[in-house]
């Protein structure tokens, strides 16, 4: 009863299996059929003529804008200010007073000097009448001249010191700092204000010494400024450094250009290029175009209704774009878009960009 019942199962179980191997036979023919399919699809793809053009390799540098000076004003007197004729940020002409000290000892001083000049005068005057009358001997003569010429020295000494009890600005340009406030005492070497003239401003930046070649004096360079990604400057260099900074390895050059519009500031960052190359004509792709392969670089063209991958040697490189020196010719439709998992022979379609 079991073998018969082992027969009877072993039937149905093998018809199962018969079944079971022609289902998978239909699901191969129907995998291999879709992938016959998406073998013989097309993959879209946008291409550009390879075209002659200039090629502009650049030198790119990181400065800073700096003022063109910038001068610490001390005073020069002690005493109390006594007033304060400025404010930070305002805009001072050369030799524009910005305050005054006390000056009260100072000019009792000074008319104490100009009384004692006029008797030094008076009496030097006398004593060469005497002298001329023969009158007086020559040393009572000279001691006078003598007294004279201290009683001049001292009111010059008094005037120069009381002079210094106004401050005046030594250049044009804006108050940046204010250290004293009215009423302070000021002491003789003390800083009072900061001056920067910011009319004209200097780029500073910093030369690796690998690229030292392509920076000279006079050398032209385009600046940009991220605070304002529309202002674009062209400049030549004014200044470049003797002496290589021996941490960072750079020499320090110097931009100079107008800011009449002040909109440059004093620390802002500016980018800088420098021309390295210039190829007048020359084949230039976009640098995406090119594919690292195990066998060298590799662009794709449309060969018919094929991709064909095609071998280029590379030159300078420039932002996104690169010189092809070998590979190319004019005129060949180089695939941009849509390359990166093409391979050699395979089918593609051109779309419009």
């Amino acid at each position: 009863m079991i073998g018969r019942f082992s027969r009877h199962y072993i039937l149905p179980v093998g018809l199962m299996v018969m079944v079971t191997l022609s289902g998978c036979g239909e699901s191969g023919n129907a995998a291999g059929e879709e992938k016959a399919v998406r073998k013989k699809r097309a993959v879209n793809v946008i291409v550009s003529p390879v075209q002659i053009r200039s090629f502009t390799n650049y030198l790119n540098l990181v400065g800073e804008v700096k003022p063109r000076r910038r001068v610490v004003v001390s005073i020069e007197a002690n005493g109390m200010i006594e007033r304060i004729a400025i404010e930070k940020g305002q805009w001072v002409k050369k030799n524009t007073v910005l305050a005054e000290i006390e000056d009260d000892l100072l000019q009792a001083e000074f008319r104490e000097a100009q009384a004692s000049l006029k008797a030094s005068t008076l009496n030097l005057n006398n004593q060469k009448k005497l002298f001329d009358q023969k009158a007086a001997a020559e040393s009572a003569y000279l001691d006078t001249q003598y007294l004279y010429d201290i009683a001049k020295a001292r009111l010059t000494h008094v005037q120069a010191r009381l002079n210094k009890t106004i401050i005046q600005a030594p250049i044009s340009g804006v108050i940046d700092d204010r250290f004293l406030e009215e009423g302070e005492l000021a002491i003789a070497g003390v800083a009072f204000v900061e001056i920067v003239e910011i009319d004209r401003v200097k780029i500073v930046a910093g030369v690796p010494e690998r690229y030292l070649r392509y920076v000279q004096k006079g050398t032209e360079a385009v600046l940009n400024f991220p605070a304002y990604p529309d202002t674009i400057r062209v400049a030549r260099v004014t200044y470049v450094g003797t002496t290589l900074d021996p941490d960072s390895r750079t020499v320090p050059i110097e931009i100079e250009i107008s800011n009449s519009d002040n909109i440059l500031k004093p620390e802002m960052a500016t980018t800088i290029r420098v021309v390295k190359d210039y190829i007048s004509e020359t084949i230039v792709i976009p640098q995406d175009a090119v594919i690292d392969t195990d066998q060298g670089m590799v662009v794709f063209i449309v060969d018919g209704n094929m991709a064909k991958a095609m071998p280029v040697t590379l030159g300078s490189v420039s932002q996104d774009q690169v010189v092809v020196t070998e590979g190319l010719d004019v005129d060949m439709p180089l695939i941009t878009v849509g390359h990166r998992d093409l391979v050699n022979g395979e089918l593609v379609e051109v779309k419009e960009k």
